[in-house]
């Protein structure tokens, strides 16, 4: 699936993998003649109840102003005039978070999702809605952010809990689970019944990072990386001739997110990644793993044989929503979902005693150079 992208004009002045960069700030570039200086400027902070960080790589000039690395990762003379700030990169993410949030009580998606049948959406839930059905339809309904009320029953909602509900509170909510029974009608989107609800936090963070990627474009920014929580959008170069570089990090059980520690490497060069795992986010109840992964056919969080999923597309918000789907999947099923949708890339890391680790890796052509 290709999105459009839309065209920003701003006025204002950070699971499962984390990114390994692998560069210092500033880098020394051999070339013919004077030595330029490549520069990698970094941009930190908070948003969706996780951390961002912008990474900008540009050519400094004898003049002091800055430049675009080429297509070839060399020296450009392609001028950057304006460089994006603190202030700037906060509120274009506020601008999403006011959109799509769960956690905000007068985010335009909690309106919608305490309204009784049709509420009129802005252009992000649009957006979010129609590739949530692209995916839901290439899973044959595993991704579906209309589990929502389940996810709030089993504790992985604002209101955080431990106590799984009952199984009548599951079928009961289980009737108000089925992206098939919503629907755009204009500018507005509509449900079938009063308390269904919608949560596209498996989407919103890959969107987060392609509306930043966007805003870095308009101000005619070519070379940078933008990760909000793990999920990463890589645009040109990070130093003359070398893409950014990002780890996938192994499985490990520990909601602290505190144990870390990398499995593999990826060069990715104007592409999105994403990830999607059930060892970060999960409570013990009775001696037993739930997880946040809620399957929509059951209504219940039943384990899968995916232990995380890593996904490539060519946006962020594709790239996240299946890597969900991977996991809802498990992975015979989304091997062949894989299959159909050569525009992926994917490595999965499947649970079994077949090696000393306890898991095996799947992994998409593209991909096998880079498996240990």
């Amino acid at each position: 699936m290709r999105l459009n992208q839309p065209k920003f004009s701003f006025s204002f002045n950070t699971l499962f993998f984390k990114l390994w960069i692998l560069a210092g700030f500033f880098i020394q570039v051999g070339c013919v003649g004077e030595m330029p200086v490549v520069e990698q400027i970094l941009w930190e902070g908070r948003t969706m109840g996780t951390t961002y960080m912008v990474k900008v790589a540009v050519v400094q000039l004898d003049n002091d102003s800055k430049a675009n690395l080429d297509s070839l990762g060399n020296s450009s003379n392609e001028a950057i005039d304006l460089l994006p700030t603190q202030h700037g990169l906060d509120s274009v993410l506020n601008i999403v978070n006011a959109s799509l949030s769960t956690y905000r009580t007068e985010s335009t998606l909690s309106q919608f999702n305490r309204c009784e049948h049709c509420f009129l959406v802005d252009t992000m839930i649009k957006r979010n809605f129609i590739a949530s059905l692209a995916v839901h339809q290439a899973s044959s309904g595993a991704f579906d952010p209309s589990v929502y009320p389940l996810v709030q029953a089993w504790g992985f909602g604002p209101q955080r809990n431990d106590n799984a509900p009952d199984s009548s509170k599951v079928q009961e909510l289980l009737r108000l689970v089925g992206l098939g029974q919503f629907s755009m009608v204009g500018d507005s989107l509509c449900k079938s019944k009063p308390n269904q609800m919608l949560d596209f936090s498996a989407i919103a963070k890959g969107y987060g990072v392609d509306v930043v990627g966007w805003y870095l474009e308009s101000l005619g920014i070519r070379n940078y990386l933008v990760e909000i929580g793990g999920e990463i959008r890589a645009s040109g170069w990070r130093d003359v001739g070398e893409p950014w570089t990002v780890a996938v990090e192994k499985p490990m059980d520990d909601p602290s997110g505190q144990q870390r520690a990398a499995l593999l490497q990826i060069p990715v060069k104007n592409r999105s990644m994403a990830s999607s795992g059930n060892y970060r986010n999960f409570y013990m109840l009775n001696g037993v793993k739930v997880a946040h992964t809620i399957q929509p056919s059951t209504g219940y969080p039943t384990p899968s044989d995916v232990l995380a999923a890593t996904i490539l597309a060519e946006d962020c918000m594709t790239a996240d929503a299946y890597a969900t789907a991977c996991m809802a999947l498990g992975s015979s099923a989304a091997q062949a979902m894989l299959k159909e949708h050569p525009e992926l890339e994917a490595i999965l890391i499947i649970s079994g005693p077949k090696s000393a680790s306890g898991y095996t890796l799947y992994a998409t052509k593209g991909m096998k150079d880079y498996l240990p």
